[in-house]
């Protein structure tokens, strides 16, 4: 038995009305063992490249990953690097990052992920609408590499608010078609609402990462929630049948995450399960959803569909999530 299904004691393979994933650095070790570990347990895996890997190399990873897939039915979604000058205001350094990127994709695709995570920071050191302006310009020019060089693989990019708001490239979104990626714990610390956030974007969100954030530290586990934090996130997964990513970094933060949200789940409409583990290894302009008691969106609110860590492991630097 791994320590994973020692410490954690059962699986959450379709527990809920979405999919439940954690992140590949759960235990201090590589992809693979993560991964092995995980699958009788999860609904996905979040495959963590924050470093740029050669694309060269991983033909041998992907293999595996997609065996270990094939094998016990695990899905995955993928966060692309962090270390990519993709908003960069030298053209030829975002041309040089967008090539590397489709390359990573490329190598990727035979694992059919859910979702391709991308952060595209803001890099400006203005804010002021020229400056912005400026930065959309970059944003767009790097997209339309990515889109010419692997068209296909780029449908499943999925674009994460980071500590902007994610309007800014709303038109950019819509102009490429691009899903969202909502990290609550991201929306919490910028001092967003939540609630207001997945009311905007649920028609475009197949993937919420969820994980505590307190004093300006996020990614930590969901048993330090405030009370009305936990009551908005309850509220959002209540309405939510896409992917939901634990992402956190240790076994230990995942254990008080996933006891939390088995406790909380008592309380909503998800129906009492006792699973085994598998035997293989922003303002939007408008109103904003009125609640039930729980704190759930309303049928009809939204379609519901469906910092880090210091120091570097071999998936790379936690450079953000």
């Amino acid at each position: 038995m791994s320590p994973v299904t020692k410490i954690l004691g059962r699986s959450w393979r379709g527990r809920f009305p979405f999919r439940l994933g954690t992140t590949s650095f759960i235990l201090p070790q590589d992809y693979l063992p993560n991964v092995r570990a995980l699958a009788p347990l999860f609904d996905e895996v979040e495959l963590l490249f924050f470093e740029t890997p050669a694309a060269a190399h991983q033909a041998d990873l992907v293999t595996a990953l997609a065996a270990v897939s094939e094998e016990t039915g695990l899905g995955y979604n993928v966060h692309l690097p962090v270390d990519l000058p993709l908003c960069h205001p030298q053209g030829r350094e975002r041309r040089r990052a967008a090539a590397a990127l489709a390359e990573l994709m490329a190598a990727l695709d035979p694992l059919n992920a859910t979702a391709l995570t991308l952060h595209l920071p803001y890099t400006p050191p203005e804010r002021h609408p020229q400056a912005r302006r400026r930065w959309q310009a970059w944003v767009r020019e790097s997209l339309e590499e990515i889109y010419r060089r692997v068209p296909a693989a780029a449908e499943g990019l999925t674009l994460e608010n980071l500590d902007y708001p994610l309007e800014w490239l709303e038109a950019v979104i819509e102009e490429f078609d691009l899903k969202v990626c909502l990290d609550l714990g991201h929306l919490a610390l910028a001092g967003a609402d939540p609630l207001a956030a997945y009311r905007c974007w649920a028609s475009r969100c197949p993937l919420i990462h969820l994980h505590a954030a307190v004093d300006g530290r996020d990614h930590l586990p969901l048993d330090r929630l405030g009370e009305t934090m936990a009551e908005v996130v309850l509220g959002i997964l209540e309405a939510f049948t896409g992917t939901v990513s634990l992402e956190v970094f240790s076994l230990d933060a995942l254990h008080r995450s996933t006891a939390w949200l088995e406790t909380r789940a008592a309380f909503l409409a998800w129906p009492a399960q006792d699973v085994p583990p598998s035997p293989q290894g922003g303002d939007n302009g408008g109103k904003y959803p009125s609640t039930n008691r729980s704190g759930a969106l309303r049928p009809g609110d939204g379609p519901g569909t469906g910092h880090q860590p210091g120091g570097t492991d071999r998936h790379g630097p936690h450079g953000g999530g």
